[in-house]
């Protein structure tokens, strides 16, 4: 978590606490809903809502987060530590488009893979939609389209980001916005979305 990162473990530990008695009490999303066992289906927001409202309560059945100190990051290099080893494995870069589905624009994004780098998901509003996503998620004209390296557990060069952008905007794509993903001594440092 971000709060781990930052050093604020008791912050961690109350946001932590409070999402697993929220899932605990049963209020669910959508995306997790089981009528076998949840007591409130809810959005996002109210989620939200509910973590904030559990704050500083714990677990009654799952077991309760207790983060330590050597789980702080070290920001940088320090006095108390190295700093972790950083790593360049991706890009997403987000997109405005509206000519189709997820599968038109990942079969069209697909062109231009190359120079070491490939289209390997594309999401829309958090959900995974390409490759083998669901037909009936409702899209925006907002992609997260996540290029990776072609090599399993490779890294990506600049130099590769600033060409894979070149072939993107050729194409006539509107990029909105882009995001480097990283890892910190080999752990992931960006996330996932619903499907990945």
């Amino acid at each position: 978590m971000m709060l781990v990162h930052v050093g604020l473990i008791e912050h961690a530990e109350r946001v932590h606490n409070g999402w697993l008695r929220t899932v605990e009490d049963g209020i669910h999303t959508y995306d997790i809903y089981d009528e076998r066992v949840s007591k409130q289906k809810v959005g996002t927001k109210e989620f939200a809502e509910a973590v904030i409202d559990r704050l500083g309560q714990t677990p009654q059945i799952l077991k309760a987060r207790k983060y330590s100190k050597g789980e702080e990051s070290h920001g940088g290099g320090s006095a108390s530590g190295p700093a972790p080893q950083k790593a360049l494995v991706g890009i997403d870069v987000f997109l405005d488009w509206t000519k189709g589905s997820a599968d038109d624009l990942g079969d069209a994004l697909s062109k231009v893979n190359g120079e070491g780098v490939k289209l390997t998901m594309i999401s829309n509003r958090g959900v995974k939609v390409w490759p083998r996503g669901h037909a009936e998620t409702f899209c925006s004209d907002h992609w997260r389209c996540r290029f990776l390296p072609e090599s399993e557990g490779g890294s990506v060069a600049h130099s590769q980001i600033v060409s894979l952008l070149g072939r993107i905007a050729n194409q006539g794509y509107d990029f909105i916005k882009t995001e480097g993903l990283y890892t910190f001594d080999g752990e992931r440092g960006f996330s996932l979305d619903q499907g990945e």
